[in-house]
């Protein structure tokens, strides 16, 4: 059942950066939809990375892949920004723990300085990052001459 969901994801990555939009819109996209999965946003980060893309004019669906596709990686995101955070302020690497059910929502208030400044350092070095990488996988995916992308002769 997981296979069949990341091949399905795989078919339409592969399928966005087929698309004739700008390598620059796309790979902003993708950087986009990771840099957003850094964040506290656990219900929302999807919606938020396409309209943010929306808004900065990036491949929309690109964004919304791409923080779809990393959603496995949000754990590991969290626990990084801790350890960012906590370097980065002198912090503790800690967060409050709650047995409420209303705890399920982990929202900025209850990260701590720590943990926003670790969000914020790694979503953009993740941005740098992977865009960079996305613009080069691109650039090497896509004929040099405009002519041959289009199928013309």
């Amino acid at each position: 059942m997981h296979r069949q969901k990341f091949k399905k994801l795989a078919a339409r990555l592969n399928r966005i950066l087929s698309e004739p939009d700008a390598p620059h819109r796309i790979a902003h996209g993708l950087a986009l939809g990771l840099a957003v999965d850094f964040f506290p946003l656990p219900l929302v980060s999807i919606p938020v990375a396409y309209l943010l893309a929306r808004l900065l004019r990036a491949n929309a669906a690109a964004a919304a892949l791409s923080a779809a596709f990393f959603k496995w990686a949000v754990p590991f995101f969290y626990a990084l920004n801790l350890i960012t955070g906590s370097a980065v302020t002198g912090g503790e690497a800690c967060l409050p723990v709650k047995s409420a059910p209303s705890s399920l929502l982990f929202s900025f208030r209850e990260a701590g300085t720590a943990f926003l400044a670790g969000a914020f350092l790694n979503a953009g070095l993740s941005w740098a990052v992977s865009y960079l990488l996305a613009r080069r996988l691109l650039a090497a995916r896509r004929p040099a001459n405009p002519k041959e992308r289009n199928g013309c002769p």
